[in-house]
Order: C-alpha cells, then sequence, then structure tokens
C-alpha cells in the first residue's frame, strides 16, 4: 500500500546524525529520507532502540515518482539501484572528546530487500541507526520532505539538513563555524578536491540550488591559517515567500 502523500512528512533526525558523514547518492539518500520520514521520531523511548531491527520500512515505486517527480520507469531503477548498494553504507560521526577526536562508524541498514515484480523497496535501520530517529526530545533537526525533494545533488540535500540544524542558532544573528575538513567529509566532497574544487562544484552551486529550490539563503565568510582556507564561519536565514514568489 503506497503512503499518502508522503512529500508532506517530516525528515527528523538528531543533529549528530544529521552533521554527520552519510556517504550516499542522491538516489540512496532520497530513499533514506522517504523511510526516515515514515518514523515518528516523538513516540517511544531511547531503550526501545534494539527494536528497529524488527522495524521494517518500505517504499513504494509510485510513492517515489510522486514525491521526487520521476517518471515511473527510473522509479523503479532507481529502487533497484539503491538496493544494491544501501547494505554496504555507513555514518561517521566524529565527537570531541579530551584527547582529540572520538571517530564511531555504523552502517545504515540491517537488511534491505527489492521487489522487483511488486515495485518497492524495504528496509531495516540498524539499531545504531535508530535512537538518532526515534523518541527524540532535544537537538534534532526537522524539515519537510517535500522541502528537499526538488533537489537534484546530494550536495545541496546535505547542505541544507547541516543548515536547518543551525537555522534556530541563526535566527538569534549568530553565525556558525565549521572546519572545512568536517563540512567535506558531511557533504561527501572527494579527498582530491582542493578548496577551489569544493567552493566551485559543491558548495556554491548547493547554496544556489536551495535557494532557488528550498527557501533557505546560506552565505559565508572564509577563515584562513596562512594561505589555506581552513574554516567558513556560515549564516543562514529563511528567504521570505515574496522573495520565493
Amino acid at each position: 500500500m503506497a503512503v499518502t502523500d508522503l512529500s508532506e512528512c517530516n525528515v527528523t533526525m538528531s543533529n549528530a546524525l544529521t552533521r554527520a558523514s552519510h556517504a550516499l547518492t542522491l538516489v540512496e539518500k532520497r530513499v533514506i529520507a522517504a523511510m526516515v520520514a515514515q518514523v515518528d521520531s516523538r513516540k517511544g523511548h531511547s531503550m526501545h532502540a534494539h527494536l528497529a531491527q524488527f522495524t521494517k520500512l518500505k517504499l513504494h515505486a509510485i510513492d517515489y515518482t510522486e514525491t521526487f517527480d520521476v517518471d515511473e520507469k527510473h522509479a523503479y531503477e532507481h529502487l533497484k539501484k539503491a538496493a544494491d548498494h544501501l547494505f554496504e553504507r555507513y555514518i561517521v560521526i566524529k565527537q570531541p572528546v579530551k584527547k582529540g577526536e572520538k571517530i564511531t562508524k555504523f552502517r545504515w541498514v540491517s537488511s534491505v530487500t527489492y521487489a522487483e515484480g511488486e515495485g518497492f523497496i524495504e528496509l531495516s535501520f540498524t539499531p545504531e541507526v535508530y535512537p538518532h530517529l526515534h523518541a527524540l526530545r532535544r537537538e534534532y533537526t526537522i524539515y519537510k520532505l517535500k522541502n528537499a525533494a526538488a533537489l537534484r545533488s546530494t550536495y545541496s540535500w546535505r547542505l541544507y539538513e547541516i543548515a536547518q540544524s543551525w537555522l534556530a542558532l541563526c535566527k538569534s544573528g549568530k553565525s556558525i563555524k565549521l572546519q572545512l575538513c568536517d563540512l567535506r567529509l558531511s557533504l561527501g566532497v572527494p579527498d582530491k578536491y582542493t578548496w577551489h574544487d569544493t567552493k566551485k562544484r559543491a558548495l556554491d552551486p548547493a547554496i544556489k540550488e536551495i535557494s532557488e529550490q528550498s527557501g533557505l539563503e546560506i552565505t559565508y565568510d572564509v577563515i584562513k591559517t596562512g594561505r589555506s582556507v581552513t574554516s567558513l564561519n556560515l549564516s543562514i536565514k529563511e528567504e521570505s515567500q515574496m522573495n520565493l514568489i
């Protein structure tokens, strides 16, 4: 059975997961976001996170078609492609500790199934992912799926999520200082990219598309150590409805 107007559902994740490295292609990102949108983030208790392995979520090709504005033939191809690779994808969360950094890696899914004849993909999030989606009370990011569905670049979608996670703070007039290496990791920028490549191929096109499609205005100032760009000061605000029109 198809989900009723999936695009109107909210994607809700902990800030830690939102700002982590997701290592997903655009098609995989769409599938994961559509599955996350089906999780009720308010219900339950964190102690039930281990039950994630028994929770199967389903996405039909018709919902994928309607939500992401793709023709039906491509929707089937996209779901199959996602099913082929999602089991190998993992998340990287970096946390500062007294002596440097703590880096944690875990997989997105514990199982994934593609039913070719019936046109759906079904998956279970891992027990490590579930606490970042379930029983959230504070420090979480929320956005409507339709506000990101029009984005056609994984860089744009990831930057949109990261910006949403900092939006409330920026509304108070503050800017966000992000280490360039952390931002590159979160966006999934290839290691071989220089700052010039990151700016030209990932950051600036993403900012432009987000402004045009999703109503967030993102600006930044570069911070250098010597001659190298090492950090960015990001400012984020919602564009007025008049500007969007």
